[in-house]
């Protein structure tokens, strides 16, 4: 017989599994607490017992996703500004725990990213994204500036959409990609130029 703790998850996830399947079909706006607790077989007296309404539900996923990016942000972007030769070198230990977080909750975050989603979620995720980064290259420069060929807004833009949008890519489809193998696209977006990605080369 399962225990108390063990009945919560397994409800939880149930709630979750809904909310991911139902967002196939209807915008988040759209979803309601009928939908999730048709779809996931519990009552809607148990779906009350862990959340006090859908966007209770939504916002408390959203604060978990944001928590454990920060973390990784926090604990592994050290390091991220060393250069290194991509013919030799490995993804930044904390491009592969992005991703591998990704993979793990990649129903829930193609979801909430995608068109029925919170396009305001991405834009945020991303935020946090640029800050760390300016944060991490003000500690190694000194200063958080970027070359002074680009005005620095969109410097950082260019480089956190290396990052993003592949990630959204893979999120969007029924990519193949192995997680080794998408992180290191991330890290020949972050590295190769426009032309060269276009293989394009000098005569």
């Amino acid at each position: 017989m399962p225990t108390h703790q063990e009945q919560i998850a397994k409800t939880n996830a149930a709630i979750l599994n809904a909310l991911v399947t139902v967002g196939k079909t209807k915008s988040l706006n759209q979803i309601t607490v009928s939908d999730l607790t048709r779809l996931s077989g519990i009552s809607r007296g148990t779906f009350y017992l862990h959340y006090l309404d859908k966007d209770d539900l939504v916002t408390k996923v959203k604060d978990s996703i944001s928590s454990k990016f920060q973390l990784m942000l926090d604990t592994g972007i050290d390091g991220t500004m060393n250069y290194q030769d991509l013919s030799v070198g490995q993804p930044y230990p904390v491009i592969e725990d992005i991703v591998a977080f990704a993979a793990e909750n990649k129903a829930m975050l193609s979801f909430l990213f995608g068109p029925n989603g919170d396009p305001a979620f991405a834009t945020s995720i991303t935020a946090m994204l640029q800050k760390s980064i300016l944060g991490e290259l003000k500690r190694v420069k000194g200063e958080a500036t970027f070359i002074r060929d680009l005005p620095q807004e969109y410097a950082l833009c260019i480089v956190t959409n290396a990052i993003m949008s592949v990630l959204l890519t893979w999120l969007s489809g029924d990519d193949l990609l192995s997680e080794n193998e998408l992180s290191k696209v991330i890290m020949r977006a972050l590295y190769l130029s426009p032309y060269d990605l276009l293989g394009i080369t000098a005569r």
